[in-house]
């Protein structure tokens, strides 16, 4: 977790991370959620905190223009598999099955491309919304 001054602001920053850690968020989620008292480049520094020390995955999303973050429980290893995003809700899915090994091998052996999972993803739609009854959180 990180380190350094706890201020009122980063904790309502952290808390809202991690009650939407089923999904990923941007900064402008982050600041209605928390207040439009915090400067956006507070926000900012703190999410660059929090992803240095491994607390949240940055996913950089629509060709580099756009950055989400999302809070990462401890046990779930995310830097060991792959993430699925769905597109309609935001709904994060963690591909964190023993497929993983079998997969990175082939990747590896037959395309000579070692995969770097921390951080990626794999867009598509989610059970609930391949249907048509999905909301948009």
């Amino acid at each position: 977790m990180a380190e350094g001054y706890n201020t009122q602001g980063r904790t309502r920053i952290l808390e809202y991370l991690k009650e939407n850690s089923d999904r990923t968020v941007d900064v402008n989620d982050i600041r209605l959620a928390v207040g439009g008292d915090l400067n956006i480049t507070t926000i900012y520094r703190y999410l660059d905190k929090l992803t240095s020390d491994g607390t949240v995955m940055k996913y950089v999303a629509e060709n580099g223009t756009r950055a989400v973050y999302q809070f990462v429980e401890e046990a779930r290893h995310c830097e060991d598999h792959l993430h699925m995003q769905c597109t309609k809700c935001g709904a994060i899915i963690h591909l964190d099955c023993s497929f993983m090994d079998e997969f990175a091998e082939h990747v590896l052996r037959e395309h000579g491309f070692r995969i770097q999972c921390r951080n990626s993803i794999i867009y598509g739609l989610c059970e609930k919304c391949s249907g048509q009854n999905c909301e948009k959180k």
